[in-house]
């Protein structure tokens, strides 16, 4: 593979500008392999040409390059036993925001964990960690569960520990991650279309889920039957089983692209559909 210097960095990025459909494709396979034979260059490069805003071709480039390494990602992921859940959590948030880091994740959960362990090693139950949580979420870190009008970069988790604002999905999730942390049983489930956090007690007598839309708000099994019977819907016991990272992460991808089915984006739109086929797989 040859090696790019600056000027051929910068007469690359000057072909890209005014790409056609002919060499276009041709131009981004000769920019994604500078990039990971040398970020830095292309970094310091594109600082220099671009000093007030990147022109969009060349920023429609350096996205499908990252959303075209996502997919290689995403695909070891699915690959695994047992995927880990902020694995991906991280790598979804790649998508809005390309530069996203295992540690943008990593490390406020750690931060927040360290907080919290005073308060939940002394816990007695179930209950009493799930209202330690939900005070500490919702009353002291002020976060919130946006419900409707999402933008798309609502449904990154990374954005999401960093603006405390995203979507219930994400609060939820902050609950299993955090959860886990302390070795607690808890998992997802999905009542008939509305997600909820599921604790259980170690030796599994204690039982109790978390709405993450109603500010943490504690029901119990018979809660969760009585909103099933509200809606005429029959009961089933999948209710209440508990998903999988796999699922998770393909109701991440699914509520993406619902959100950009609003608006037409097609061309996202094209990657992600690649990605749930991808965790489906």
């Amino acid at each position: 593979m040859q090696l790019l210097g600056k000027d051929g960095l910068k007469a690359l990025i000057r072909l890209l500008e005014t790409e056609s459909d002919t060499y276009g494709p041709v131009l981004k396979r000769a920019l994604a392999d500078a990039i990971k034979t040398n970020p830095d260059e292309v970094q310091r490069v594109m600082e220099e040409e671009f000093q007030t805003s990147v022109p969009r071709t060349v920023l429609n480039t350096l996205e499908e390059i990252c959303w075209e390494d996502l997919a290689a990602a995403l695909a070891r992921f699915a690959a695994k036993i047992n995927p880990d859940l902020e694995e991906g959590l991280m790598l979804l948030s790649k998508f809005t925001s390309p530069v996203t880091a295992r540690g943008d994740v990593n490390a406020p959960l750690d931060h927040m964990a360290a907080e919290l362990r005073p308060v939940l090693l002394n816990a007695k139950n179930c209950t009493e960690i799930a209202a330690v949580l939900g005070h500490y979420f919702f009353r002291l870190q002020q976060m919130t569960a946006l419900q409707t009008n999402l933008d798309i970069k609502d449904i990154s988790f990374a954005r999401f520990l960093r603006k405390k604002r995203g979507s219930s999905l994400c609060v939820a999730c902050l609950y299993v991650c955090l959860g886990q942390r302390f070795g607690l049983d808890v998992a997802l489930v999905d009542l008939a279309g509305r997600i909820l956090v599921h604790m259980q007690g170690y030796t599994h007598r204690e039982s109790l889920f978390i709405d993450p839309l109603d500010n943490g708000k504690i029901l119990t099994e018979d809660d969760c039957r009585r909103y099933i019977r509200a809606r005429y819907i029959e009961w089933n016991d999948e209710f209440l089983a508990p998903l999988s990272s796999r699922a998770i992460v393909r109701r991440f991808i699914a509520n993406m692209i619902y959100v950009l089915n609003k608006v037409r984006d097609e061309r996202r739109l094209n990657y992600l559909r690649h990605y749930l086929d991808i965790i489906k797989g």
